[in-house]
């Protein structure tokens, strides 16, 4: 007797997609090349964020809630805005008549700013600070274009402003009169920290420690002292004019850029260990420092595979970890031709995920098109957050040759089991070389009986039956190792298969 028999060629590869790289990122600001870039940590990766537009960009200050960064361009005479990756840029404060009697403008911003310097955010208010070194005073606003404010006057050169929010403080620094500097955020009790400085630039606070540093611009040193001034110590000394300083205190690291050399560098805390972490050969002002991780993959998908299984096609794919995971999408393209969706959580039970879990999850779905003999398929599967966005994995899209040729069946065989490991359910497939009555029995690890799936005489060709993890009472079977076993007059044999859930 003939039968249709199947063979196919898989192209199958496993993986595990893990989040062990980290969104931590230094910017900075290039004032010769009038651009804003970006590098991880430790200077690898360095990217062009915003190139076009700019003239003479200073401060930079980045509000990691809304994904944006801010900056100041003493050339135009703005505070201007984009997202962290340099889209969107758009104008937050610039220059109006600076008489008092000349209308404002009111499609912007109402206040103004000449040579703006530095910027500094109070995320939680959405207030946006800064310092003016041509007005010398410091203004606040609201990053929606509304309530400007006149904080501090009368100063003589303010340029790096950081915020003690707990404290409700802020301090600057101003490089004429050689002071840091500091008053109540409604620009009350103004009061001097340290004096009697060389050219402080730039000002930051490690309010862990109660700490402020800031860089001395006219010793070529970054230097430290408590917050109220006392115990005046050097930190880092030969730096050649810094124009600004940020601390990375989860790492006890200090970052700071060389004007004339174009590099951004790092120390210990203590001073020790100088890194050069970019060579730009730029014109370099101030910096920010991204601290926060990446968030974790909605979906880590530790695997996923395609198999001709008789006329069909089976994908299978384990997980191992789910954070708001609504489902999956299922993508398939024929030949060369464009991938195109066939199936959908929100249509298919089966596809649904689990949202939310730290354990391993299986998955299976079957392909039943009507498939050309020889054509090959390629599959991929998308996760779909609760929120809608979607995480195409075509890195691990795999391909199956589906071939179906006429043959005698003559041999009897056993296959290993798909999906392996499995959960809900796995597919047994065999092969009968007669007629003959067939047992086909399941035992777990222990050896002990749990289920018999066939009992029956049945004719020489392929077969297949499908167990769903329950024993002969119906109930479903713990997760762990499986047997299962087939038995004939003349032919016996057992594969090992796994049950997660």
């Amino acid at each position: 007797m003939k039968n249709l028999a199947t063979s196919l060629l898989t192209l199958s590869l496993g993986f595990a997609i893990t989040s062990s790289s980290f969104a931590e990122k230094v910017y900075w600001v290039d004032d010769s090349a009038d651009k804003i870039q970006r590098a991880n940590l430790d200077g690898s990766n360095v990217e062009d964020l915003v190139t076009s537009g700019l003239s003479s960009p200073r401060g930079l200050a980045l509000d990691l809630t809304n994904s944006k960064m801010y900056w100041s361009d003493a050339g135009t005479n703005k505070i201007q805005r984009a997202n962290l990756d340099g889209t969107n840029v758009e104008d937050v404060i610039f220059e109006v008549p600076r008489s008092p009697s000349a209308p404002k403008e009111t499609n912007k911003i109402s206040t103004f700013t000449t040579n703006p310097l530095g910027i500094a955010l109070d995320e939680s208010k959405s207030k946006i600070y800064w310092t003016d070194s041509f007005l010398n005073y410091i203004r606040r606003e609201n990053t929606d274009a509304t309530n400007p404010e006149l904080l501090v006057s009368g100063l003589d050169d303010p340029e790096g402003i950081a915020l003690d929010l707990a404290n409700s403080k802020m301090y600057w620094s101003d490089g004429f009169v050689n002071k840091i500097q500091r008053a109540d955020l409604d620009g009350t009790n103004v009061e001097d920290v340290v004096t009697g400085l060389n050219g402080p630039s730039d000002v930051t606070l490690d309010l862990t420690n109660l700490k402020v540093y800031w860089t001395s611009f006219g010793d070529s040193k970054i230097k430290r002292a408590n917050l109220d001034g006392s115990n005046v110590e050097d930190v880092v000394v030969g730096v050649v004019q810094s124009f600004s300083v940020r601390l990375d205190l989860t790492n006890s690291k200090v970052y700071w850029t060389e004007h004339l050399s174009g590099k951004v560098r790092r120390a210990n805390l203590d001073g020790s260990n100088i890194e050069d972490i970019v060579n730009t050969a730029g014109d370099l002002f101030e910096l920010a420092l991204d601290l926060t991780p990446d968030a974790p993959l909605s979906v880590e998908l530790d695997s996923f595979k395609a198999r001709q299984i008789g006329r069909t096609i089976g994908l299978s794919w384990a997980t191992a970890s789910e954070t708001e995971n609504a489902g999956f999408n299922v993508y398939r393209k024929i030949g060369n031709n464009d991938f195109v969706q066939i199936s959908s959580y929100e249509n298919n039970s089966e596809l649904i995920g689990t949202l939310n879990t730290s354990t391993a999850s299986f998955y299976t779905f079957v392909d039943n098109s009507e498939f050309k003999n020889n054509e090959l398929y390629t599959y991929y599967v998308s996760d779909v957050e609760t929120n809608g966005t979607e995480t195409k994995h075509t890195e691990l899209a795999q391909s199956v040759v589906y071939e179906i040729k006429s043959q005698v069946v003559d041999r009897f065989q056993l296959k290993q089991n798909f999906p392996n490991p499995f959960n809900p359910s796995t597919t047994i497939s065999y092969n009968l070389g007669d007629n003959v009555d067939v047992s086909l029995k399941i035992y777990n690890e222990k050896g002990e009986f749990v289920k018999e799936l066939v009992n029956e005489n049945q004719s020489k060709g392929s077969h297949s039956i499908d167990w769903n993890g329950t024993d002969s009472f119906g109930k479903e079977v713990s997760s762990g190792t499986y047997f299962y076993k087939i038995e004939t007059e003349s032919f016996t044999r057992s594969q090992k298969m796994i049950l997660l859930k």
